[in-house]
């Protein structure tokens, strides 16, 4: 999987969600038909922001078939409501190396 997505989605996806310092987070898993896939969330623009640590399960209900792949892309537009967690804040991001 990391073959086909690297190469392929790293620099379009940036490009349509406006950029993105951190790496794009990602999960492997194997699976038949309608295997749930749990994708993890994070801030574009830095890893150690926690207030946006979060998974989407995604789930085909008729996929992957014997001769397919399932590629899984979940994006948000904030953090989580009312987070109680501490940590860097996306207002102290610099932007600079992906991490803070």
């Amino acid at each position: 999987a990391a073959a086909i997505l690297h190469p392929l989605l790293g620099k379009p996806f940036r490009e349509q969600v406006g950029g993105g310092k951190a790496i794009i987070p990602s999960a492997k898993k194997l699976g038949g038909i309608g295997t749930g896939l749990d994708v993890p969330l994070h801030y574009k623009n830095a890893a150690f922001v926690r207030t946006h640590y979060d998974a989407m399960e995604v789930r085909i209900a008729d996929a992957p078939k014997a001769d397919e792949l399932v590629i899984a892309l979940v994006v948000t537009d904030s953090g989580r409501p009312h987070p109680r967690i501490g940590g860097l804040q996306k207002s102290e991001v610099k932007s600079e190396d992906g991490l803070r």
